[in-house]
């Protein structure tokens, strides 16, 4: 019997950089989750090389988590939409976001208002 390993996946889209984000978590035999980018943003993918394997506690405890110190460490720009959708990706694939809702496909947004 074959089993199949869940993953979850997110896709990030960037402006005014124009770059594009694959990000996929997956919970690794000790409870880890280790994640994978393919991206057209060289910045990002060394962001993500440095990561390693995310605790619980990487994903829950802002001060203490290796993604948001990473990150703040890094040369990435202040409003790159990256860090979200790390977090999103892990928390889904850690069952702090329901897959009912990625089934939904419903997008999380930034948008310019000019009134």
């Amino acid at each position: 019997m074959m089993v199949q390993i869940m993953t979850s996946k997110v896709k990030v889209s960037m402006f005014p950089c124009e770059n594009t984000s694959l990000i996929e978590a997956a919970k690794n035999d000790n409870g880890d989750y280790e994640l994978r980018i393919t991206s057209s943003c060289q910045k990002a993918v060394r962001f993500m090389e440095g990561l390693g394997p995310l605790t619980i506690l990487d994903l829950t405890d802002t001060a203490s988590s290796k993604v948001f110190r990473n990150f703040i460490d890094s040369d990435m720009s202040a409003n790159c939409l990256l860090l979200p959708g790390v977090m999103t990706a892990a928390w889904v694939e850690a069952g702090m976001i329901a897959r009912s809702m990625v089934k939904k496909n419903m997008l999380l947004s930034i948008e310019f208002v000019d009134e």
